[in-house]
């Protein structure tokens, strides 16, 4: 495998390093009661991504969904296949202050979907099972606490988990 640095371009050295799967790396596979205790975890808002399904109707629907969604986040742990449609967001303008007809006195907001965010926080899960298991990361000032998203990511382990985010289906 190649230096990193030696790459301007991330993607392209993922593209060039990690065509095959890594499997010295297995995920495991998640459970309904998994994926459920995910769901519920979420704020419950309005707001939605471009699928206009808001953490509301999740919640609402997850007795009848759990069973598919589990099979489904079960195949892209799998197949190591993160689906495109999962990949885009909404993007919305957020007014700050200032004059209301500026559009420098806007910030973006990026809306995903919430079933990419509850994939997102079974591999996080999953991310900080392996790497503390397996020390692939010190854990010092890293940010992993388990209400903390990771800050800092300087590690090799976890190149195989950009790969799944930027692979093609």
């Amino acid at each position: 495998m190649k230096n990193c640095a030696n790459y301007t371009d991330p993607l392209t050295y993922l593209r060039q390093n990690f065509e095959q799967p890594n499997t010295a790396i297995r995920l495991k596979n998640t459970t309904t009661h998994e994926v459920d205790k995910i769901i519920q975890s979420l704020k419950l808002k309005d707001s939605h991504g471009y699928d206009e399904i808001s953490t509301r109707i999740l919640k609402k629907s997850a007795p009848y969904i759990l069973s598919p969604l589990t099979h489904i986040f079960n195949k892209m742990l799998s197949t190591g296949i993160f689906p495109d449609r999962l990949k885009f967001s909404e993007i919305k303008p957020i007014y700050k202050d200032g004059n209301i007809t500026d559009l420098s006195n806007y910030r973006p907001i990026s809306l995903l979907t919430y079933f990419s965010k509850a994939f997102e926080k079974i591999l996080h899960k999953d991310y900080i099972t392996i790497s503390t298991s397996k020390k692939y990361l010190l854990m010092n000032n890293m940010g992993l606490g388990h209400k903390h998203l990771l800050r800092q990511l300087h590690s090799p382990f976890l190149i195989p988990y950009c790969y799944l985010l930027t692979k093609r289906t």
